[in-house]
């Protein structure tokens, strides 16, 4: 009987014992599984997250320096269309002169004391060449 109730003993020592560990720290294995796999997709997740928000500074960043260029380019531009207007208001200046004074101009090139073909004060008469007179020369 003592045989029987050490071999009962040693079958529940040797089958019993670590399929009652088993059964029991079966759940503490399982969380602990759980945990690792959490806890990696956690880190997963983390490291996405980091990416995504370094690609967002780039891009705000390269986006202020695009603005930061188109505001220069507009003071550029704003600066050279005031350039332009200047030149042109030069230009229409010169050419009012150049139409104010153009009647007045002596079509003679040989005479060595030029004078207008006509005065203010006087009617404008023909220039011919052939008929006028040459000035004496003093």
């Amino acid at each position: 009987m003592e045989e029987t109730l050490q071999l009962i003993s040693s079958l529940v020592t040797s089958v019993a014992v670590p399929l009652l560990g088993i059964f029991l720290f079966y759940d503490s294995k399982r969380r602990a599984a759980a945990a690792d796999a959490t806890r990696a997709e956690t880190e997963n997740i983390t490291q996405y997250a980091d990416e995504w928000q370094k690609l967002y500074n780039e891009k705000a960043q390269h986006e202020t320096l695009l603005n930061t260029k188109i505001d220069t380019l507009y003071t550029q531009l704003s600066q050279q269309r005031d350039e332009l207007n200047q030149l042109k208001t030069r230009l229409a200046t010169l050419t009012a002169r150049l139409q104010y004074t153009e009647p007045l101009k002596c079509t003679h090139t040989t005479c060595t004391r030029r004078q207008p073909p006509y005065t203010p004060n006087q009617p404008s008469q023909p220039n011919n060449p052939t008929t006028t007179t040459q000035p004496t020369q003093q």
